[in-house]
């Protein structure tokens, strides 16, 4: 039986969010050489991360309706020269401040022009399967999480971190060159069906069903649905950025520390490949409140870790946590909008994580900086993990399906 080609977009979209997130998300790893190069504190180079990572969010709502009109690889492969520049040429800043303008331009516009196109078009190839297919390939971004810092620290410890950003530049180049050529928008551009469905010869072209973007943003659902997925993602960039300089102050090595962020990407794989396919079955918005429960439970474990393994159980379980959410996100979506105007519809929701990561990253930093401590940082991430479960709960009482 010859294999469905979805399953082949899926594996490039994977291969994508692996290599765009991995760049994005080994920030972490690079923090303390900023640091040090330039002599900032904690609150600035956070303030980095979370710019950029606003803007790609930003950027994602229009290269979502972009991929909607042009064709999906000269989209994606822009993003992937644009990422592959901006770590090139951040490698040669000689200030902070041309640091900010060129990462976190060049990185904003590339991730924004790969997500949320990529994204969009797994879901558009399934419908039956599609949270599983979501899951696999959006745990392309978790394995991201853990390949990026891990291989950014270990490089560090042979090589400065500005010789490090130029290899990261040239196996972005590279890697995802070949996986925009692979991505394919949707089934019908090939005279397919989702999930490889027969076409009948007498039913014509298959057509796309589903709101319109505009009928999308005028309803309530839309609204609550943007502040759930806004508050229950703060706590993501609050451990990204900021686990590993807290494990530093508990008097945990350096590479020891880094891991950590990785470890973050080991449960993000596991979340997204086993919940998100459990989602077909248990339904996607049940399991996405009980998985932003388990997301606002586990800050009372990195509250209270006094060493590396109990942030190791930490990292683990809340990356499986938030990976499962992340997968689950693009599919609730289209359940309720359909694919019509999907990349718009979720370009524009993930505007939301932008602001996320802005708010999460940088307050968390300002706050360490103000009291010397994370306690307040992680305790307020974990009452806005509630607040998105209620925010989730009100959506679904205006959902259009």
């Amino acid at each position: 039986m010859r294999l469905f080609r979805g399953w082949g977009v899926v594996a490039a979209a994977h291969v994508l969010l692996a290599l765009v997130f991995g760049a994005a998300y080994s920030f972490g790893a690079f923090f303390a050489g900023i640091q040090a190069s330039f002599g900032a504190g904690r609150f600035p180079v956070a303030s980095l991360f979370s710019a950029t990572a606003l803007l790609y969010y930003i950027v994602g709502a229009f290269s979502g309706a972009l991929a909607d009109r042009f064709p999906l690889r000269a989209v994606v492969g822009t993003g992937i020269v644009l990422l592959a520049a901006g770590f090139a040429l951040a490698s040669l800043a000689p200030s902070l401040a041309v640091l900010f303008a060129l990462f976190g331009l060049f990185v904003g516009f590339g991730v924004g022009l790969v997500y949320v196109p990529a994204v969009a078009a797994v879901q558009r190839w399934f419908v039956r399967r599609r949270s599983r297919a979501s899951g696999l390939a959006l745990a392309g971004t978790g394995l991201g999480t853990f390949v990026g810092p891990v291989t950014a620290g270990a490089l560090q410890q042979h090589l400065s971190w500005q010789a490090t950003m130029q290899l990261f530049a040239l196996g972005i180049l590279l890697l995802g060159g070949v996986a925009a050529w692979a991505i394919r928008a949707r089934p019908q551009e090939l005279g397919l069906l989702p999930d490889g469905d027969r076409v009948s010869a007498s039913a014509g072209a298959p057509v796309e069903t589903g709101l319109r973007w505009r009928e999308a943003v005028r309803g309530a659902c839309f609204w609550w649905y943007f502040a759930a997925i806004g508050w229950g993602s703060i706590g993501l960039f609050v451990a990204l950025v900021h686990v590993a300089p807290a494990a530093q102050g508990l008097g945990i090595g350096a590479a020891d520390a880094t891991l950590l962020i990785g470890l973050i990407g080991v449960g993000n794989v596991g979340g997204r490949l086993v919940l998100g396919g459990l989602g077909d079955r248990l339904g996607a918005r049940r399991l996405l409140s009980l998985l932003t429960l388990a997301l606002a439970a586990l800050h009372l474990l990195w509250w209270a870790a006094g060493g590396f393994v109990s942030l190791a159980l930490f990292a683990l379980l809340f990356g499986a946590a938030n990976g499962g959410c992340i997968a689950l996100y693009p599919a609730l979506a289209a359940r309720w909008y359909g694919t019509r105007a999907l990349g718009a519809i979720l370009g524009t929701l993930y505007i939301a994580v932008g602001v996320a990561a802005s708010i999460g990253a940088s307050a968390a930093g300002l706050l360490f900086d103000l009291r010397g401590s994370y306690d307040l940082a992680i305790g307020a991430s974990g009452l806005l993990a509630l607040l998105s479960v209620g925010c989730l709960a009100r959506a679904a009482r205006h959902a259009p399906v």
